[in-house]
C-alpha cells in the first residue's frame, strides 16, 4: 500500500513530527528465515499553493536511516498541511507540480501488514504517536463522503482541551471550500457548520460542557478525510496528551459486508435532517 505522510499546524503550541525510516516493517522469508528489508530513498516535502504542489524541501534518506521533520520548522500555521511523498532514489522531483507524485510503497511481498508512519504530537514537553499515514487510495478519490461518530468525539470535563483535527489530502491541489457539520448523535442537533478546506486540516475545539449531551457526528460530501482526536490535561495539572484517530464505517464490518454496510449507514446518516441549535 502507498501511502503520502501528512505534516499538521497545529495551535495551542503543539507541535507535529513525522519519522520516515529505511526500514521496511513487512518482512520476507528467505532460507526460512526473515530478513529485514531496507529502502534508500527520496523524501520530497510538498505543500498546496494556488492551483499546484510546491516543493518545500527535498531529503536523502540512506540505509540504515531515519529522519524527523518538524512542523515548526517551516512555520506551518493552525491548519496548514504539508506531505512527505517518497520516491525511488535519484527519482526526478519536479519544484512545482499539478499532482502529488506516486507514493514508494516499501512492500516486498503480500503480507496484509500495512506500511505505517509515525506522526508525532509534542505539546509541554511530552510526546504522543500516531500511526499517520494517508494512503494513496483515499488521496484519489474523486468527490466522496465524509462520516465519522465515535464515543470519543464528544464533550470531555475531565480534560483541559479536546480538539478534533480533520485532514484530506488530494493529488489535485485545486482549492474548494466543501461542508462539514458536526451534530448531536441523540437529539439530532446541529452544533456547528464548518467550511473544509481540501489539502488542509480544520481544527475544531470542542468546549468541555454545554454543546451537546451525547456523542457528537462529524459528516461532509464531496471530500474523505481521516479524524484526530488529540486531548491535553489542564493547564494546572501535570501534563498528559492522548492522541486517537477514528475509522470509517467501512470498518465496522468485514470482507463482503464492508461496501453494503458503510452504504447503508451512509444513507442514512448523510441524509439525516438536523434541527438547528436554539440560542
Amino acid at each position: 500500500m502507498s501511502c503520502y505522510y501528512p505534516l499538521l499546524g497545529l495551535p495551542h503550541a503543539i507541535d507535529a513530527s513525522i519519522t520516515l525510516l529505511s526500514h521496511t516493517h513487512n518482512q520476507r522469508a528467505v532460507n526460512n528465515q526473515c530478513l529485514p528489508t531496507l529502502h534508500e530513498r527520496e523524501v520530497a516535502l510538498y505543500s498546496p499553493k494556488n492551483d499546484l504542489w510546491a516543493l518545500r524541501d527535498r531529503f536523502t534518506l540512506p540505509i540504515s536511516s531515519e529522519i524527523e521533520i518538524y512542523a515548526s520548522t517551516y512555520g506551518l500555521a493552525p491548519g496548514e498541511l504539508m506531505v512527505a511523498v517518497p520516491l525511488p532514489k535519484d527519482a526526478p522531483i519536479n519544484h512545482r507540480t499539478t499532482l502529488l507524485p506516486v507514493p514508494l510503497s516499501k512492500r516486498v511481498d503480500q503480507s496484509p501488514i500495512a506500511e505505517r508512519a509515525c506522526l508525532e504530537f509534542h505539546w509541554r514537553g511530552i510526546t504522543c504517536s500516531y500511526q499517520g499515514e494517508f494512503p494513496l487510495r483515499i488521496a484519489e478519490v474523486d468527490g466522496g463522503s465524509f462520516l465519522s461518530f465515535d464515543p470519543l468525539l464528544k464533550p470531555d470535563p475531565s480534560a483541559g482541551r479536546s480538539l478534533v483535527v480533520v485532514m484530506s489530502i488530494n493529488r489535485s491541489p485545486i482549492p474548494s471550500s466543501l461542508p462539514l457539520e458536526i451534530f448531536d448523535g441523540q437529539s439530532k442537533t446541529c452544533v456547528a457548520s464548518l467550511n473544509h478546506q481540501q489539502n488542509s486540516c480544520t481544527i475544531l475545539d470542542v468546549p468541555a460542557e454545554g454543546w451537546s449531551e451525547g456523542p457528537l457526528v462529524m459528516r461532509g460530501s464531496g471530500w474523505v478525510g481521516i479524524p484526530i482526536v488529540i486531548k491535553l490535561s489542564r493547564l494546572d495539572a501535570p501534563p498528559s496528551m492522548s492522541v486517537e484517530h477514528n475509522h470509517p464505517p467501512t470498518e465496522l464490518f468485514w470482507d463482503r459486508d464492508r461496501l453494503a454496510g458503510s452504504r447503508q449507514i451512509k444513507r442514512s446518516w448523510l441524509s439525516m435532517k438536523l434541527h438547528p441549535k436554539t440560542p
